[in-house]
């Protein structure tokens, strides 16, 4: 399997945790254990497999971010139909890379499993927003509960991936994730665009941290991937 493939593996996993700095603590890890982990993946040549897979994380994941806020800000700013559909696109484009990744190591059963909860909690996600728009506080409680359902959906099937990570854990940490991007997304329609901005930073930190972290994990799981 070529680094590429490696890569997207690793974005599948990290995207569907998204946990950001809180990662280690919510997979069971010490704060100790984070800090090892991060040291281990900073300590690698940097031309290395595991170097690049780092980089290659932190870049796709800070993208997963904007992209996702991008979609958000595009409903609260009541754009086009076309420059919408354009953000969602690349939204749900990404989202069937990461079923088809998980598919290219996990096999054909695990990407149909992962493709429908994955796509779907980014539809809800997208349904938050325009409840927040509209100021429907029934359709944004309608819209965070088939959140939930999607996330823990998501968490049951890289749990049966990765035994290592609990599904509780996992859910927690898709949970904590979403919980950020909704905030912003609300503080973005209230006007607050300072808050909103903020927000989105601490996200990219967030997702940045969730990679190192993960970057370890998922070349401890798979060494022969990166001989």
């Amino acid at each position: 399997m070529n680094t590429n493939s490696k890569i997207l593996v690793a974005v599948a996993v990290v995207i569907a945790l998204g946990i950001g700095t809180l990662a280690g603590t919510m997979i069971g890890k010490s704060k100790d254990d984070t800090n090892q982990m991060n040291t281990t993946t900073s300590n690698v040549a940097p031309d290395s497999a595991s170097a690049k897979l780092r980089v290659d994380l932190n870049n796709l994941l800070r993208e997963h971010v904007s992209t996702s806020l991008t979609v958000t800000r595009n409903i609260a700013d009541g754009s086009s139909e076309a420059k919408l559909d354009g953000a969602k696109a690349a939204q749900t484009a990404n989202a069937v890379a990461i079923a088809t990744a998980v598919g290219s190591i996990y096999g054909k059963d695990a990407q149909d499993a992962i493709t429908t909860p994955f796509v779907e909690h980014i539809v809800q996600s997208n349904n938050y927003a325009v409840a927040v728009k509209d100021g429907n506080m029934a359709a944004q409680e309608t819209s965070l509960a088939a959140l939930r359902v999607q996330l823990r959906n998501v968490a049951d099937v890289f749990n049966s991936a990765i035994p290592s990570l609990s599904s509780d854990s996992l859910y927690e940490a898709l949970s904590a994730h979403e919980d950020l991007l909704n905030k912003a997304a609300v503080e973005y329609q209230n006007g607050n665009y300072e808050k909103a901005y903020e927000l989105e930073n601490e996200a990219l930190v967030q997702i940045s941290g969730g990679a190192d972290v993960l970057t370890t994990g998922i070349i401890e799981s798979k060494p022969e991937m990166f001989k």
